[in-house]
């Protein structure tokens, strides 16, 4: 019931985005920085989107971990082929080691900011923004209320393995979440100038894993709020292994457990949805030995009723965002039916990563290995300048690209 209560929210911001009356003009000076560390598959085709944004003024910047990562060369021999006046491309300078390596490049990107810029934005590589992304994403920042806007994470996969309709399932579950007690996606964020000049955001990301989550907390202490931009919802349409989805998932939870004042809360929603299921699963079984059928009737009625309620608001979610991306002309496939039988599955994974993100301390992404204690407490252990995987390595590095 409280899913369906979110959805018809998320509904409603969809439906209220098609109705929008936001003033098309409103196009502050914006800097959007694009954070690497890696060649990834997608980079190519997030330049190509970036570089051609239907935007009159804003300037790209380019932070690239190191100077032997292959995202470096990769990155100028595209500038030398597709001239671009107003991007710079540079390495991060600095260190710390107390957080995370896309804090540290967003840091550096705050610090060199020129005065006359309104908006600061960043991507993930994995992002391919449509020719009006930064037009969509900084929209809800004409409200003087709204200090943080944030696009949306959608999976639409063309693979229909367990793990990659898993995470997909998981993701739109997440996603109804994430837009009702604003949790930022990191993939797409713009700032207004009254967050990204105030000491606070620097203060906070220098201890920090992550960039995204903690936002709401940072905000919070500004007297504003996170405003979503559903014409900015980004579609991927990856694969991924079982494995590397439940460590995805894991990543996830750990972000929200960190950083979110709401996480009790959340983690508590996800035990209680994790443990009843369980239980109610184990009662049938009991009364199916004992005969009792009244009883398995109506445990079965209400696991059936639950998971439709569920299923309801995730289909009704994903023909909202494939009408969206489809007046973008772009494709995006239905949710295949047997999404409906992976919701089974999707919560006894969510628990059991939920209890993963309760326990783990280290992160190892890309060569760095990360020990963490909340709430701010970060330490690199060990660091390497990226290396290009060899074959074998080659698909989980793919599925690990927004960290």
């Amino acid at each position: 019931m409280l899913y369906l209560f979110w959805g018809q929210k998320v509904a409603n911001l969809y439906l209220a985005q098609r109705l929008q009356n936001s003033d098309p003009a409103y196009t502050p000076r914006a800097t959007v920085i694009l954070p690497l560390r890696g060649n990834d598959p997608f980079l190519i085709d997030c330049l190509t989107g970036l570089l051609n944004q239907d935007y009159p003024e804003y300037a790209v910047k380019i932070v690239v971990d190191h100077v032997d990562d292959p995202a470096f060369s990769v990155v100028n021999q595209y500038l030398v082929e597709h001239l671009h006046p107003h991007c710079q491309v540079s390495l991060r300078n600095h260190s710390s080691g107390k957080c995370g390596l896309k804090n540290e490049a967003l840091i550096q990107a705050v610090n060199e900011l020129d005065e006359a810029t309104e908006v600061f934005a960043w991507l993930d590589s994995d992002v391919v923004p449509h020719r009006s992304w930064l037009r969509d994403l900084v929209a809800p920042l004409q409200k003087s209320h709204i200090g943080v806007a944030s696009g949306i994470r959608w999976y639409a996969p063309r693979d229909a393995n367990p793990g990659t309709l898993v995470r997909a399932v998981w993701n739109a579950a997440a996603v109804i979440q994430m837009l009702s007690l604003e949790i930022a996606w990191g993939g797409s964020i713009a700032l207004s100038r009254q967050v990204f000049q105030n000491p606070l955001l620097v203060s906070s990301w220098s201890k920090m894993m992550w960039d995204d989550t903690g936002l709401k907390a940072i905000s919070s202490k500004m007297d504003l709020n996170i405003g979503f931009a559903p014409a900015a919802t980004m579609v991927n349409q990856e694969s991924i292994s079982f494995r590397s989805c439940f460590h995805f998932i894991a990543r996830q939870l750990m972000n929200v457990r960190f950083y979110h004042p709401h996480w009790r809360w959340i983690a508590g929603l996800g035990i209680v949805a994790f443990s009843s299921k369980l239980i109610l699963m184990c009662l049938t079984l009991v009364f199916l030995i004992q005969g009792h059928w009244l009883e398995v009737g109506i445990i079965t009625a209400i696991l059936i009723l639950a998971s439709g309620c569920i299923a309801a608001v995730l289909f009704r979610t994903d023909t909202q965002v494939r009408q969206l991306v489809q007046a973008r002309e772009e494709k995006l496939q239905r949710l295949p039916l047997r999404t409906t039988g992976i919701l089974w599955l999707t919560i006894y994974v969510y628990g059991a990563a939920l209890f993963a993100a309760l326990r783990t301390q280290t992160i190892n992404w890309r060569g760095v290995i990360y020990q963490i204690s909340p709430p701010h407490q970060i330490q690199i252990t060990h660091y390497e300048p990226y290396q290009q995987p060899d074959t074998s390595s080659q698909q989980l590095e793919i599925e690990n690209t927004s960290l």
